[in-house]
């Protein structure tokens, strides 16, 4: 690596949590200095409290502050901007004129017109940018993606139901400022702009870096009634949304966030136009019959499955990873080091959007590029005056 990458946080939540803890792994090995740590609330800044989260932290030198522009003012190369997509109000375009490096959390706002905004400020003032889409760092998803350059991709289908209790609760203290009192504003819509969009995206943003852009969505949810929201949990119980890609591939999006059931489950599975591909955390499992064709007989299905193999496993993941990658491409002032820049995350921010837009519309098929450019889509792209109650 090359110089000492000074690093500061904005947003002190779970995954703001995260990304210091990783961050002090890359300040031991001598590529980073964490110098300051913002959150809105004074709890979330106690010494104490992030000692019991991030093990091992010295906060004594590091500058611990609920203003925003004190962050800035400690002259940090890089940023970390953690904070909940409906709370966004110009600190990523701010840290974006004052040039410094910025990683901002996804979904990077619940607003097209706002996340335009951010790009163009990105865009002008030539810094190094990434967003938190991890599992493009993830050893198996990287398998998955030099697995399919010589192959003709042609379906994904990917299915997640989880508890909606599965929320892990906030350090965000949304009853302060008009939110859910029980603070998973993951599961509140106004928060998290749903399921799809806070959560279905890690995966279409994947697809994305497998497939290549969305050309067209189409969705519908089965929407939570009134009675049966408790504590702002309003998201719609199901999601079903299709991805079409410029290069053929369909994708199937399933989703569910229950009440009363917490258990999970998952499947994914990535189609060749000759094989599929079983994508599981730990493995990645490829099934393809490679001999005289047409078989003389049936093959067994033994001998058509392969388990892909896979670059090292880093702990931490993809999650450390991408922080790693970050923090290396500002030190050496290196961008391609990047996979996920804002304007190519972007791609996936209006993907998503698109789909609660198509729900809304009962199911009408949405061109991401009208989505973006049409007039008869500006009411769903433009940020109310309010947007926290």
């Amino acid at each position: 690596m090359g110089k000492r990458v000074r690093v500061a946080f904005l947003g002190l939540g779970q995954r703001g949590l995260q990304h210091v803890r990783n961050v002090l792994q890359l300040q031991q090995a001598g590529a980073a200095e964490i110098v300051a740590m913002g959150d809105a609330f004074d709890a979330n800044i106690a010494p104490a409290k992030l000692q019991e989260y991030v093990p091992g932290i010295d906060t004594n030198d590091i500058l611990l502050t609920t203003d925003f522009n004190q962050v800035l003012e400690s002259k940090p190369d890089a940023l970390y901007i953690c904070i909940p997509p409906n709370v966004h109000t110009g600190q990523v375009n701010q840290a974006a004129e004052a040039g410094v490096h910025l990683f901002v959390e996804k979904p990077v706002s619940l607003f097209l017109d706002e996340a335009v905004e951010m790009d163009r400020v990105i865009a002008k003032s030539g810094i190094i940018s990434t967003v938190g889409f991890n599992q493009r760092y993830d050893a198996g998803h990287e398998a998955v993606h030099s697995f399919l350059q010589d192959k003709r991709p042609v379906m994904a289908e990917y299915t997640r139901h989880d508890a909606l209790e599965g929320h892990s609760v906030k350090h965000m203290q949304t009853e302060a400022v008009g939110g859910p009192v029980n603070r998973v504003w993951t599961a509140s819509r106004a928060w998290s702009g749903g399921t799809l969009v806070e959560a279905g995206i890690h995966l279409l943003d994947l697809w994305r870096y497998w497939f290549g852009e969305v050309e067209w969505v189409q969705a519908s949810y089965v929407h939570r009634p009134p009675a049966e929201i408790i504590d702002g949990a309003d998201n719609p119980y199901a999601y079903v949304a299709t991805f079409a890609f410029a290069n053929g591939v369909l994708g199937s999006m399933n989703m569910s966030r229950l009440r009363r059931v917490f258990r999970g489950f998952g499947n994914h599975l990535v189609l060749w136009n000759e094989g599929q591909l079983e994508v599981e955390q730990n493995a990645v499992t490829a099934y393809h019959y490679d001999g005289p064709y047409p078989p003389a007989q049936k093959p067994a299905v033994d001998s058509l499955r392969t388990q892909l193999p896979q670059p090292e496993v880093v702990p931490g993941g993809g999650t450390f990873t991408i922080s790693q990658a970050f923090v290396q491409a500002v030190a050496e002032e290196n961008p391609e080091l990047i996979r996920s820049p804002f304007d190519e995350a972007m791609g996936s921010l209006v993907a998503v959007i698109a789909g609660n837009v198509s729900d809304e519309l009962d199911g009408k098929r949405v061109y991401v590029k009208d989505l973006l450019n049409s007039p008869e889509y500006a009411k769903f792209r433009a940020k109310p005056a309010k947007t926290t109650a």
